[in-house]
């Protein structure tokens, strides 16, 4: 896969942005909206993307990311108001009529998952809400195994989280009477190899991978696994 990340010069209104948000917007603009954002989290990425002129949904599993999301909705235009949607449901199981020339998942959303099947629920959900040659856009941590760690182990018991901007989701607790949610205290990422394969099980085609958000060519040493996808 190329990894190339040249699609023209910045605006003048993305100068200054934070890497991951300059990145998913420059991409998302090239391909167009509407853009489906899957963990919008606290909603920087969905605003952000309203901001320079997307319409966005952006969907989360946790009551308190939304209503994060939510509380940015009065510190904005109504014009950039307009433009973004804010639902709160399980991404594994999220079924809507709509189809998106952009899906993406963003701040290790892909992470939060607890086995591999929970993943490939996720990406069966990408796979639903894509439009023909449409794009998914991800990122994940990819932290190298540990030593004396069986490179096997099944995700969700060997590393602390360290993106605080998901900590309401680890925190929360199953409720009497609700489905099971994504609430565990602590993850072991999948390997980009692991991801990659899920993809292309569920038809999705792998077609860019980065190790940092300035299109730096993929390094299994890399912190981070960035990937671009076709749908």
């Amino acid at each position: 896969m190329a990894g190339n990340d040249t699609r023209g010069r910045t605006p003048l209104s993305l100068v200054g942005q934070e890497p991951d948000l300059l990145f998913y917007t420059r991409q998302a603009q090239a391909q167009g909206g509407p853009v489906l954002v899957l963990g919008a989290a606290n909603g920087r990425v969905p605003w952000t993307l309203a901001q320079a002129g997307l319409a966005v949904l952006g969907v989360d599993p946790s009551e308190r990311m939304i209503h994060a999301a939510e509380e940015v909705r009065a510190s904005e235009s109504p014009e950039v108001s307009g433009r973004v949607r804010l639902l709160h449901a399980d991404l594994r199981s999220l079924r809507l009529e709509e189809r998106f020339p952009v899906v993406l998942a963003p701040q290790h959303a892909l992470g939060l998952m607890a086995s591999h099947e929970d993943l490939e629920a996720f990406l069966a959900t990408v796979r639903h809400h894509l439009r023909p040659e449409g794009l998914f856009i991800y990122d994940v941590l990819n932290p190298p195994v540990e030593p004396g760690r069986p490179a096997d182990e099944e995700p969700g018991a060997a590393l602390e989280p360290r993106r605080p901007v998901f900590s309401f989701h680890l925190r929360e607790r199953k409720r009497p009477g609700t489905p099971s949610g994504i609430h565990r205290l602590k993850f072991k990422p999948f390997s980009w190899e692991e991801l990659e394969e899920a993809m292309k099980a569920c038809g999705l085609t792998p077609r860019e991978r980065y190790g940092g958000f300035d299109g730096k060519p993929f390094d299994p040493a890399d912190a981070h696994h960035i990937g671009v996808v076709d749908g």
